[in-house]
């Protein structure tokens, strides 16, 4: 087989395990685990992988022509024995084995009806569609594709591309206002830096984008901002805070789980104040 995981140690990568670790998580889980799902995390206990493009036949709001699938979960409580707690936290189908998600999306091995031979599915829980992508572990394993290499001139045309981890606010609104590619938008978003003084900016920029695309994965990117940057709610302007959230919530896909967890942070918050 062709080589699969990333040699960069990361946090996802846990200890490496035996034979018997392997009897004992699937006697937990009550199923037998696919036999080169075993012999690859023998190799290396999860981590990062090399082929993280995974081609679809169907589209939702926040995916088309395919999925990314950077990482596969090992065998421990921070990798697929932690199923059983996530599956309750986001309200995902009972009986799936979780390979790789982080909340809004999962990819997981579905034992639904029996104990071994699980389908691959993917699922996105604020759309709240589901999808069988493969048949098999071996062959959601062998479909999986590297990334292309795109020229950053068919995206920006002649932009110039600026350090991702050393953007300024200048350049980010340059972007946001030019650039037509909602994946590079939203690189740009997840690296920004921010600070108290840069917020509201921020908030300007999130209403401007929503305006602009009504697109999921900047509304997902939104709510993440609101769920990470809460401790920053004292900063921000009233006005353009409710004004961003009401569009989020006017929505088609306004059940978001985060935005739920930020409507309840908000309502602790309030309660202090009193």
């Amino acid at each position: 087989m062709r080589k699969f995981w990333l040699d960069d140690e990361d946090d996802l990568v846990l200890g490496p395990i035996k034979k018997k670790d392997i009897v004992l998580a699937e006697e937990k889980l009550g199923i037998e685990l696919p036999k080169l799902y075993k012999k690859l995390v023998k190799k290396q206990n999860g981590g990062y992988i090399k082929r993280t493009v995974f081609p679809i036949d169907f589209s939702t709001e926040s995916v088309e022509d395919y999925i990314e699938v950077d990482s596969i979960f090992g065998i421990g409580e921070d990798g697929i024995l932690d199923s059983e707690y996530l599956i309750k936290e986001w309200e995902l189908p009972n009986d799936l084995v979780l390979l790789n998600g982080e909340g809004h999306t999962w990819v997981a091995m579905d034992y639904r009806g029996k104990t071994k031979n699980p389908s691959i599915v993917y699922i996105d829980v604020e759309e709240e569609v589901e999808f069988q992508i493969a048949r098999s572990f071996s062959e959601f394993i062998e479909r999986l594709e590297e990334e292309d290499i795109v020229d950053e001139d068919e995206i920006t045309g002649d932009m110039d591309i600026p350090n991702l981890e050393e953007i300024t606010k200048e350049e980010a609104e340059h972007i946001f206002k030019t650039s037509d590619d909602k994946r590079f938008i939203r690189s740009v978003i997840i690296n920004l830096p921010l600070d108290k003084d840069g917020v509201n900016w921020f908030l300007d920029q999130l209403i401007f984008l929503l305006d602009k695309y009504n697109s999921t994965g900047i509304a997902e990117d939104a709510a993440d901002f609101f769920l990470i940057h809460h401790y920053l709610r004292g900063k921000m302007d009233d006005s353009k805070y409710s004004l961003l959230m009401n569009k989020l919530n006017a929505l088609p896909y306004k059940n978001l789980k985060t935005l739920q967890m930020i409507d309840e942070r908000e309502r602790r918050a309030n309660l202090k104040k009193i």
